[in-house]
């Protein structure tokens, strides 16, 4: 288990303008190459890059940075696993996913999974500088091959879902109780759980706020 913690050199500190990174990846030379091209931007800084996924997920739990770059073949735990428990934690970063498989099955598990960002290996490196970047002000970085199969998959969804569907998921979204949903659109609570429940089964979510999460994500609500 390799994770190396990137000490502020004597009288440096990290500039509060700058995005602090760790990176994630088991092939050394791939590591290094990419710490090297965040850093030659003056508003980033690496703090840590770990070779496994143990010793990731150690080391963005102490360094806390604002986006964490992931290999999804990671060793130890896997990209989308470290993904996921990332995401989970109280202060999450921002995660990217940089992965050499532009699979759509990929991206929907990096989605799934609570990823912001998924950049494929063989681009230009200027395109994981745009996802950290993107991803650390708040909103979504796909990879443009993978962007075709995402709007088609946000227009499937958008039009197996109905309009009462997509009202629930919203007001869970506010986070009102299944009573509190019920009396805002005038419907039993048992209706409004129906609803939640048929939502639940065409996003192929497991519970009502992974249903929630999912129709955000997609941006089918707000």
């Amino acid at each position: 288990m390799l994770s190396l913690q990137r000490p502020l050199r004597q009288g440096e500190a990290l500039d509060s303008h700058q995005i602090s990174c760790v990176v994630g990846d088991d092939h050394a030379a791939l590591r290094r190459g990419l710490v090297a091209v965040l850093e030659a931007e003056d508003d980033l800084r690496v703090v840590g890059e770990a070779a496994d996924g143990r010793a990731l997920l150690d080391l963005t739990e102490r360094r806390r940075p604002d986006v964490t770059i992931v290999d999804v073949a990671m060793p130890t735990v896997d990209g989308i696993e470290c993904c996921r428990q990332m995401t989970a934690q109280p202060h999450p970063p921002a995660v990217v996913l940089y992965t050499g498989h532009a699979e759509p099955e990929v991206l929907q598990s990096a989605l799934d999974a609570g990823a912001r960002g998924f950049v494929v290996k063989t681009g230009p490196p200027q395109d994981l500088i745009r996802a950290v970047r993107t991803v650390h002000a708040g909103l979504p970085f796909i990879d443009a091959r993978l962007g075709a199969f995402l709007a088609e998959r946000h227009t499937q969804i958008a039009s197996q879902l109905s309009t009462r569907e997509l009202q629930v998921l919203q007001h869970l979204a506010q986070g009102l109780t299944t009573d509190g949903v019920g009396k805002e659109l005038y419907l039993s609570p048992a209706t409004v759980r129906s609803y939640a429940e048929n939502a639940m089964h065409k996003l192929n979510a497991s519970n009502r706020v992974h249903a929630v999460a999912i129709a955000l994500r997609l941006r089918l609500i707000s």
